[in-house]
């Protein structure tokens, strides 16, 4: 079994002593920047909620409303003004291989093949070379990149790039996965083939995933629940448990009024009237 592999009696067990029961816990979160010294911007207000094991949680709203900055926060990138991030149970005090992250773009290095790229991660770990090809390997086979494992990312497409992202991130094996508008630049049809395989990964790994998306449609059918945020301050509106029937592909399920029905709830949740606002 290599590290990215799940033992399906894993995947969703209980926690046993000392652990917690949330995969990650975001408690009173608040995020200040400061533009200049006489002027902060309040990017986060008092964000609290907890993810479960094994669960795929959206974080949506309009621009503006922190949902990367929280993300980045979760990563351990940025650190909180007040309040704390506990993964697996641990206060996040910076990053850490409990956690992946995918960005909007790959970011990966030029002068490094594809199984270069995904093997990066593992050398910070130091994981053995032989070991490190091989997780790799498993890694790019478990993304649909078997192929194309030592072509450089000039001669990968977009979305082999994401892949191979996606596989770096997995790579580690971390209890988390963390991912920021990872379809965003892709065209419309390769966008759908990645979220199908998206879920399909977390059904064969049993990772917990929260993913940032302006796309509502992609948060519905993606997650199992949508953190809705409001902006200026980013905040939290509601939490929208989707109900999607998981037994359907994506593709039946991009038609279904249950799809409908969950996207205009959301929209209506994220688009809600701030006091005093006239439009």
């Amino acid at each position: 079994m290599t590290i990215i592999d799940a033992a399906p009696e894993t995947i969703g067990r209980p926690s046993t002593a000392g652990e917690s029961q949330f995969a990650v816990e975001v408690d009173h979160v608040s995020k200040v920047f400061f533009a200049q010294p006489a002027r902060q911007v309040q990017a986060l207000l008092d964000v609290s909620f907890t993810v479960n094991r094994g669960e795929i949680v959206a974080l949506t709203g309009r621009s503006g409303c922190g949902k990367t900055t929280l993300l980045r926060i979760i990563m351990g990138l940025e650190q909180a003004s007040t309040g704390t991030v506990k993964v697996g149970g641990k206060t996040v005090t910076g990053c850490g291989l409990d956690r992946g992250i995918v960005f909007q773009n790959a970011e990966l290095l030029p002068w490094r093949t594809a199984l270069g790229n995904v093997m990066f991660g593992l050398e910070s770990r130091g994981v053995p070379k032989a070991q490190r090809v091989e997780i790799a390997r498993d890694a790019l086979q478990l993304v649909g990149l078997g192929h194309a494992m030592d072509r450089h990312p000039h001669e990968l497409s977009g979305g082999m790039k994401q892949r191979v992202g996606l596989a770096r991130a997995l790579a580690i094996d971390p209890q988390v996965l963390l991912m920021d508008e990872p379809f965003s630049a892709l065209d419309a049809q390769t966008r759908e083939v990645m979220q199908q395989e998206l879920i399909d990964i977390q059904a064969r790994t049993g990772k917990t995933i929260i993913i940032v998306s302006h796309d509502l449609d992609e948060s519905v059918l993606l997650a199992d629940r949508i953190i809705a945020m409001l902006p200026n301050p980013g905040r939290m509106q509601s939490i929208l448990t989707t109900n999607m029937d998981r037994t359907r592909s994506l593709d039946e399920l991009r038609g279904s009024s249950e799809l409908v029905e969950r996207r205009q709830e959301l929209w209506k949740l994220i688009h809600a009237k701030e006091p005093g606002e006239t439009h």
